[in-house]
């Protein structure tokens, strides 16, 4: 039997993150990208259509509000995306005594993922319209108001984006700053 303390011992490292870790930044992203969702719905403009027989069109010429809903969508997830890698960092901090793993990265970039469709989910889901009921309702000549879609699902993209983009800043602010610490440290000794 072999003791502890000898250099010959295995040698047990706890995990960087356990699954409590991980399933808790995964249920905070999912609340914030439900938030986020519920904050896209409401800030997002609505288009209002004209009908035209059973057709709808756009009431005007190019409407803003098709890119205003994306550009709104957009701001939530790289709010989402900084907000994530931040709640990842902070809990990597704690497990581990640094913030910058590759491990965070990886799990902040999967979380990122889970919220960004929430946020689409939740938006779409609060400002879905049953267009053909309102058609019937509106009839010819009448206007509806178009469902709250994502027209650039890229824009899901931008919350582990933003995560990763955060990341990498951070991992160099702290290249940058670590030698300098050194350096002073070595110079008052």
């Amino acid at each position: 039997m072999s003791d502890l303390t000898s250099p010959t011992a295995p040698i047990v490292s706890r995990p960087v993150w356990s699954r409590v870790d991980v399933l808790g930044l995964i249920a905070v992203t999912a609340g914030l990208g439900a938030a986020l969702g519920l904050v896209w719905w409401a800030w997002a403009p609505r288009v209002v259509l004209d009908v035209v027989g059973d057709v709808t069109f756009p009431a005007e010429f190019q409407p803003g509000g098709y890119i205003a809903d994306d550009g709104i969508a957009a701001v939530a997830c790289m709010v989402g995306g900084v907000l994530t890698i931040a709640v990842a960092a902070l809990l990597a901090r704690r497990r581990t005594g640094t913030a910058l793993g590759y491990a965070t990265l990886g799990w902040a970039l999967l979380a990122g993922g889970v919220g960004a469709i929430i946020v689409w989910w939740t938006g779409s889901q609060l400002g879905a319209v049953d267009l053909d009921a309102a058609i019937t309702v509106a009839g010819d000549g009448g206007q509806v108001e178009a469902p709250l879609t994502l027209r650039m699902p890229g824009v899901l993209v931008l919350w582990p984006l933003t995560s990763a983009v955060v990341f990498m800043l951070a991992s160099w602010l702290a290249w940058i700053i670590r030698p300098a610490s050194r350096q002073r440290s070595q110079s008052v000794q």
